[in-house]
C-alpha cells in the first residue's frame, strides 16, 4: 500500500471517528480536555502576568524629578509607555504559542488515563464485547501511555533542536517549517496510535516498529490533530478524543486490508 492511500486512511479515519462518537455518545471524553485546558491555561497565564508583566513595568519605570532635562524624562517616559505596551503584548503573544507547542505534550500526559479508558471502551463497543472492567489493567495501558507520550516528547525535542541548528544549511532552512510539522505530527501519531496498538497485544517495542513501518498513516493521524488544533478551543477539546478513536479505526482498516 502506498504512502498517499495510508495517509488516505488516517484522513478517513477521523469520518469513522466522529460517527462512533455521535453514535455511541461519548461526548463526555471530549470535554474533559477542555476542562483541563481551561484550568491549566488559567493558573499559568496568571502567573505569567503577576510575574513577567511585573518586571517589564519595572524595566520602563522612569522617575522624573525636577531639574534642567525634566522635559526631556517626560518625553522618553511617554516613549517608554508605548514601547512597554509594546512589548508586553509581544510577550503575551509569545506565552501563547509557546504554551499551545508545549499544551500538546502536557494533555496527551494528563489526559492518558481517560485516553486507555476511551479505547477499551471504543474497542467493546465496536466489537460488540462486554468484558468486566480491569483497574489493574487500566493503570498498565496508562503508565504505558505516559510512557510513550514523554517519549514522543523527548524524541520531538530532539529533532526539532536539530532542524534549528539546520535551519542555516541552504534548501533546509527552506523547508524548514515543513519538516517541523512532519515531526510533530509523526510524534502525535505515535502518541494516539499506541493505544489502540498496545489493545492489539504489542508491546512498547512492537507498537514502535508497527507505527515506523507505517509511518505516513502515523504522520497522517497527527496531521490531522495539528490541523484541528488550530481550531481556538473546540479544536484543544475535541482534537485528543476524536485523534485516538480515529486511530483506532485506522488500524482496523489496515487491519482488513491485510497491511
Amino acid at each position: 500500500m502506498s504512502a498517499s492511500q495510508k495517509i488516505g486512511i488516517a484522513f478517513r479515519s477521523y469520518g469513522s471517528a466522529h460517527r462512533f462518537i455521535k453514535k455511541h455518545k461519548l461526548w463526555h471524553y471530549v470535554y474533559i480536555p477542555g476542562i483541563l485546558n481551561i484550568v491549566l491555561f488559567y493558573f499559568s497565564f496568571n502567573w505569567f502576568i503577576n510575574s513577567v508583566a511585573g518586571w517589564v513595568t519595572g524595566i520602563f519605570d522612569l522617575d522624573c524629578e525636577g531639574g534642567l532635562f525634566v522635559w526631556f524624562c517626560y518625553m522618553i517616559t511617554a516613549i517608554a509607555g508605548y514601547l512597554e505596551f509594546f512589548v508586553k503584548a509581544f510577550l503575551y503573544v509569545a506565552f501563547i504559542g509557546l504554551y499551545l507547542n508545549i499544551y500538546k505534550s502536557i494533555l496527551l500526559i494528563l489526559y492518558s488515563p481517560i485516553l486507555a479508558f476511551l479505547i477499551d471502551t471504543v474497542e467493546k463497543k465496536d466489537k460488540g464485547v462486554n468484558e468486566p472492567f480491569r483497574m489493574e489493567q487500566l493503570l498498565k495501558d496508562t503508565v504505558r501511555g505516559i510512557v510513550i507520550a514523554l517519549r514522543s516528547l523527548f524524541m520531538e525535542g530532539v529533532a526539532v533542536f536539530a532542524l534549528f541548528v539546520m535551519a542555516f544549511v541552504p534548501i533546509i532552512n527552506i523547508v524548514q517549517p515543513i519538516l517541523l510539522w512532519i515531526v510533530s505530527a509523526y510524534f502525535l501519531g505515535v502518541s494516539m496510535l499506541d493505544y489502540t496498538l498496545e489493545k492489539k497485544g504489542m508491546n512498547a517495542k512492537g507498537s514502535i516498529n508497527y507505527m515506523k513501518k507505517h509511518k505516513a498513516l502515523t504522520t497522517g493521524i497527527g496531521s490531522v490533530f495539528q490541523l484541528v488544533f488550530l481550531i481556538p478551543f473546540l479544536g484543544w477539546m475535541i482534537a485528543p478524543t476524536y485523534s485516538a478513536v480515529a486511530a483506532y479505526f485506522a488500524v482496523e482498516e489496515l487491519e482488513k486490508i491485510g497491511d
